[in-house]
This record gives structure tokens, sequence and C-alpha cells, in this order.
């Protein structure tokens, strides 16, 4: 009759394996989080954490291009684009914490990430400003 071993439920072990992607689509990431949050079987120290950090990723380089374009007038187009992926990164947040994470070193990192990548923008539109005007 054959195997049924684990090995052979391709459907199971797909589902075990379940990796999201690095998208900087605020639209995939929320999609991506809800798969990962119901999908996941297995919880281990890398598995689904490695997930979450590419979401996490697509999130904060969205927000570093919205920091970059967010120069003078421009800043007010870019703030409902950033709200979207601070929502992201709510949801990430709520996925991080269901999976028995540490949540202080996640917002530890997110609120630094934030900080450095702002810093950097300006940094980087000041010197675009210069060689430009």
């Amino acid at each position: 009759m054959g195997n049924w071993g684990e090995n052979l439920d391709y459907e199971a072990q797909a589902l075990k394996e379940y990796e999201g992607r690095f998208t900087i689509n605020f639209k995939k990431i929320y999609m991506d989080v809800d798969e990962i949050s119901q999908k996941t079987l297995e919880v281990t120290d890398k598995h689904p954490k490695d997930s979450l950090f590419k979401l996490w990723a697509g999130t904060m380089t969205g927000m570093f291009i919205f920091f970059l374009f967010s120069y003078q007038v421009f800043a007010l187009i870019t703030i409902p684009f950033l709200a979207f992926y601070i929502i992201g990164l709510l949801r990430i947040a709520k996925c991080w914490k269901s999976f028995k994470y540490s949540v202080a070193e996640f917002w530890g990192m997110s609120v630094i990430g934030i900080l450095v990548m702002f810093a950097a923008a300006q940094i980087l539109q000041r010197v675009l400003e210069k060689i430009i005007l």
C-alpha cells in the first residue's frame, strides 16, 4: 500500500517549512504575516524567526525609501505610506509575540533601525541638495 511516513506527506512538509519572502509591498507583508501565523506548525529558534526577519527587513527598506522621498512638501504625501509600514511593523510584532520571541528585542532593533534610517535619509538628502543646488 505504500509508506505513510511524514516525509511523503508533501503538503504537511510544505506547511512545516513555510518561509516568508522579502518584499517592500505592504499588502504582501500583511498577507505573509497572516500566512506565517496560520501555517507555522513548529516553532524553533530559527523558524519562523527568519521569515519574520525577512518581512521586517522589507518593512524597514520601504520606510527608508519613503524617508528619502519625504523632502519638504513631499513629506505630506509620504506620511500615509509610512503609516502603512508602521501598521505592518505592528502586525509583525504581534506575530513575533505570538511565537514567544523577545518583544523587547524586536522593538529595540525596530526603533534603532528607524532612527538610523531616518538620520541616514536626512544626511543623504542634505548631500544631494548641496550637489544639485
